[in-house]
């Protein structure tokens, strides 16, 4: 009898070894690059404590999909893209942010016919995404007193600033922190105009969600993961050197003038402790996509976001 318990009990704590060991799957919003820098920190420190897979996905739209399947863990999101997922059914809940601030806005050249946005009157606009980038751009165009009717939107795929250095269209959707470096680099600089300049409402660029069984099933994991978030932003801020050797040690191809640029950029725009929970962003986000037709639903704010998974501020370093 003895020797059958400590079998069983052998195999229970393999069982839960193995438990343990399972890797938190977490899916970048898109390639590498330096918004992530804080979640390479993270997954530095938390060696030995918490094993974190960092995925790929092969098209932007993926990773919510991903997380709401259980295919991933955690997936990094736009918060706007996370509320068109909760629209369409995919069960998901938001838990933190990356990036705390919106990264949107209107690129032109600054030596062309474009000093101010509404010049743009009788343009172009390429843009990326839809439906979500033309209701962003006709809201800025309204909002500097342009009649929307009068300006040419353009899908363009992802060649955004091929497009625009060819004279092809006369601004691109971008995002402040990327493509206005990437022109510079080039020597044509640029003109941004944010969004959130433009009456389109506050947004967090870059929020973790999960799926609600998942938070459920792992809450220790959430917290320890996000905890550890929390802090590599703190420890970015304070050495901003540092955190992007992290960085670099997992992407060394992406040691080059447009990064280091595009990182430096980015510094302000971190989600200090990791937070997400201004009810006020949420209410005029959703209210905002839902008046121009990009959600079909709304709901109550507490039911989109969580903050148990959240340092305590005392927490961080």
């Amino acid at each position: 009898m003895r020797a059958k318990f400590v079998v069983l009990l052998g195999v229970a704590l393999a069982l839960g070894a193995t438990a343990q060991a399972r890797p938190l799957r977490v899916c970048l919003d898109f390639f590498p690059n330096p918004n992530h820098v804080p979640l390479y920190v993270a997954v530095e420190t938390l060696r030995g404590k918490l094993d974190v897979e960092l995925i790929v996905p092969g098209d932007p739209s993926d990773p919510a999909k991903l997380a709401a399947a259980r295919a991933v863990d955690v997936c990094l999101t736009p918060q706007m893209n996370y509320l068109i997922a909760r629209s369409e059914g995919l069960p998901l809940v938001a838990i933190g942010a990356l990036i705390g601030q919106g990264l949107g806005g209107l690129l032109a050249l600054s030596n062309g016919a474009i000093a101010s946005l509404s010049d743009l009157a009788g343009k172009r606009i390429g843009y990326s995404l839809e439906p979500l980038e033309p209701v962003l751009w006709r809201t800025m165009l309204r909002c500097a007193g342009v009649d929307a009717e009068t300006v040419e939107l353009i899908p363009i795929g992802f060649n955004t600033v091929v497009s625009l250095l060819a004279g092809s269209v006369d601004a691109i959707g971008a995002f402040r922190n990327f493509e206005p470096i990437e022109v510079d680099l080039v020597g044509r600089p640029g003109i941004f105009f944010p969004q959130e300049a433009y009456c389109v409402p506050a947004t967090y660029e870059l929020l973790f969600a999960v799926h609600p069984d998942l938070a459920a099933e792992r809450p220790e994991d959430l917290r320890t993961f996000l905890a550890a978030v929390a802090d590599a932003v703190a420890v970015t801020r304070a050495d901003p050197d540092v955190a992007f050797d992290a960085f670099l040690r997992a992407n060394p191809d992406l040691d080059d003038e447009l990064d280091r640029r595009a990182y430096a950029a980015t510094l302000p725009l971190y989600a200090e402790g990791a937070r997400h929970d201004d009810a006020g962003v949420w209410d005029a986000l959703q209210a905002f996509l839902f008046e121009n037709k990009v959600i079909g639903a709304s709901w109550p704010v507490e039911s989109l976001y969580r903050t148990d998974f959240l340092p305590l501020p005392e927490e961080g370093t």
